[in-house]
């Protein structure tokens, strides 16, 4: 009996140990495949950020499509006509002030001096 006993008691810890190994490997490639989304996501998002800001230096597929339909990379050089149009603007503002004040200055010079009215005939 002590033979059988001991083969039984073998088969139940290898058959166990197996059992530890199999569910081991599977929590574990659940784990790296999870692991790896998260990574290929981090990836992505970290492009789309780039792109968000203007980065010229960005490359690849996706930023070749959304450059070709108007998309993100569109949108910083929009700002940055939008920068250069306001600038413009103020200095239209500055120079339409000066104007304005060379005429106020020019009408002063020119007009008459006595300030009595005219009399309706």
């Amino acid at each position: 009996m002590g033979p059988e006993r001991m083969e039984v008691q073998a088969r139940k810890f290898y058959s166990q140990r197996n059992m530890y190994l199999c569910g081991f490997t599977l929590f574990l490639s659940l784990i790296l495949n999870r692991t790896y989304v998260m990574i290929l996501d981090v990836l992505r998002l970290e492009e789309e950020l780039k792109m968000l800001k203007g980065d010229p230096t960005v490359g690849g597929k996706q930023s070749d499509r959304l450059a070709q339909a108007g998309g993100l990379g569109e949108i910083a050089s929009l700002k940055r006509d939008l920068e250069h149009k306001d600038k413009e603007l103020e200095a239209l503002k500055s120079q339409s002030e000066g104007l304005s004040r060379e005429y106020n200055s020019l009408g002063d010079k020119f007009t008459p001096t006595n300030s009595t009215p005219k009399k309706d005939i």
